[in-house]
């Protein structure tokens, strides 16, 4: 047979599998399945800075001597997602015409269709009010923000969009709450103690400013010693035992916002030379050498009282925030469960490789398919390559009721998707797609998080 006919045959017999292979998985009848199991799985968003009923139903800002309204519901729901992190929306207009600000925005929005900060929202029309976002005449969109308008002021909307409509059955919340005032905004939220501030407690004048929670104050309360660096991580330990008290399910730092997470292992010796002192008698290595070990002290702290620390990775202060810093604190303390937000994004190599080396390990994906769908459903195919599936988890990481739900949708459809390629690879057998789906969306939060097991029965029995 001449070898031009032999090649042609040959093209011609693998060019179907070829074909199927090219397509949209989102089109195959093993996607299709998979996503209907998976949505019916009640989640457990591990990260959320959803705020409580009273806030949400003030959720439009009002100028406080003209009481003038800052923003409508439909720009705020906007302003108060990721979208702005990148690009700019143009400001409520002096004039307060709702038909002023949608026809400037359209300009920013035509900027952004490819955004997956922008592409995560557009659920929210879709499914919870019946409209395409992106086909919007100016009257419509202005009934579409009447139409939310009246939602805000439901008190009943935000369990019927996240609990009823995405699905999500318990929410872990992180809304910069004073950590001794732990509580619930909702039958469906729990908290999470926030520790970034405590790292500067080096002296009391570092905590005048209000920005957040003074454990002088705590300590003062409390009829606790403040005279020593024993005292300081004594009084530390009591807050986060009162914090657990009342409810709050696991610590949180978001520190690499503000500093590297290069985090050195720091004799106590070297860190009373900065207890006592204020930060004008002090040295830069100085500072931060307090602040290194009571980072550690922190991550102790955290494995006594069994709360998993959840840690902000990547996308901050990008120079300091690469995971990988965070390793000689991870392998100094084995017994402490630390939880990588963000998958470190966009080092989910990096990450991965932490997990795969350190068992104590878990990769948070929260935010990553609302920054990058692409790169969120590359993590899930690499992570799922490299280490248990049992240390993955997920989170919508929003402030506001419809911007949870499109981030739910959204990462609900990444995980699927990654799941769906490997089971058309033949990577992975569908039944095991679904049990690991199942585990990132829900049970292995229940794993990490005991806490959440007696919230969960509650809901149950009731």
């Amino acid at each position: 047979m001449h070898h031009s006919l032999r090649l042609s045959l040959a093209i011609l017999f693998f060019l179907p599998a070829l074909s199927a292979n090219a397509g949209d998985v989102k089109d195959t009848e093993v996607y299709a399945r998979l996503k209907a199991s998976l949505d019916a799985v009640p989640a457990i968003d591990t990260h959320s800075h959803l705020r409580g009923p009273s806030d949400i139903q003030r959720a439009i800002p009002r100028d406080p001597n003209s009481q003038r309204p800052l923003h409508s519901v439909l720009s705020w729901v906007w302003t108060r997602s990721y979208y702005t992190w990148a690009h700019p929306l143009p400001p409520w207009p002096k004039d307060d015409y709702f038909e002023t600000w949608w026809t400037a925005a359209q300009k920013d929005f035509d900027n952004s269709r490819a955004r997956s900060a922008y592409r995560s929202l557009l659920p929210i029309f879709s499914d919870l009010y019946g409209v395409d976002f992106e086909t919007l005449t100016v009257e419509q969109a202005k009934e579409l923000n009447a139409r939310m308008e009246k939602n805000y002021v439901d008190p009943d909307w935000p369990e019927e969009v996240i609990v009823k409509r995405a699905n999500v059955e318990l929410m872990v919340i992180d809304s910069f709450i004073r950590p001794m005032q732990v509580r619930d905004h909702f039958p469906f939220t729990v908290s999470v103690c926030n520790v970034k501030w405590y790292i500067n407690g080096f002296h009391p004048s570092e905590f005048k400013s209000g920005k957040g929670p003074d454990p002088y104050e705590f300590a003062k309360h409390h009829n606790l010693p403040v005279e020593s660096l024993d005292d300081y991580v004594a009084v530390l330990d009591r807050i986060i035992a009162e914090a657990k008290k009342a409810g709050a399910v696991g610590l949180k730092s978001p520190i690499a916002y503000d500093r590297t997470l290069q985090f050195d292992w720091v004799p106590k010796e070297r860190a009373e030379q900065a207890f006592g002192k204020p930060s004008s008698q002090l040295t830069p290595a100085q500072i931060k050498d307090f602040q290194d070990y009571i980072f550690w002290q922190t991550a102790v702290l955290a494995a006594k009282h069994d709360l998993p620390f959840q840690i902000h990775t990547g996308h901050a202060l990008i120079p300091g925030s690469n995971p990988m810093n965070l390793v000689n604190v991870i392998q100094g303390n084995p017994r402490t469960k630390f939880v990588l937000f963000h998958g470190g994004f966009p080092w989910v190599g990096e990450s991965g490789m932490i997990a795969l080396k350190y068992p104590n390990v878990y990769l948070d994906s929260v935010w990553m398919p609302t920054l990058s769908y692409t790169m969120g459903k590359r993590a899930f195919k690499e992570w799922l390559d490299m280490f248990s599936s049992n240390r993955i988890m997920w989170g919508s990481d929003m402030a506001t009721v419809e911007g949870t739900y499109g981030a739910t949708v959204y990462a609900r459809q990444c995980i699927t998707e990654a799941l769906a390629e490997k089971v058309v690879a033949k990577e992975l057998r569908e039944e095991d797609a679904l049990r690991i789906g199942r585990q990132i969306l829900r049970e292995n939060a229940l794993e990490v998080y005991p806490a959440l097991r007696d919230r969960v029965k509650k809901s149950t029995d009731q």
